[in-house]
């Protein structure tokens, strides 16, 4: 897949695996509200090594799967 910003293309590619353990882990402790809040956002993005964007990009996804 690749994805277009600023008419470049690049290549996609998923998030690595230790990124997603702590979301995943909050994610299956909190199924009956999978909304985390900004702030744990921010933390998950912290300790994951990822953009926020990334962060409720991957939520949005896992809630739809």
């Amino acid at each position: 897949h690749y994805e277009y910003q600023n008419g470049k293309s690049r290549k996609r590619s998923n998030l690595p695996k230790q990124s997603t353990e702590i979301m995943k882990r909050w994610f299956d402790e909190n199924m009956h509200n999978p909304y985390p809040s900004e702030e744990q956002k921010r933390h998950f993005a912290a300790v994951a090594g990822i953009n926020l964007t990334q962060v409720s990009n991957w939520f949005i996804n896992h809630r739809r799967r």
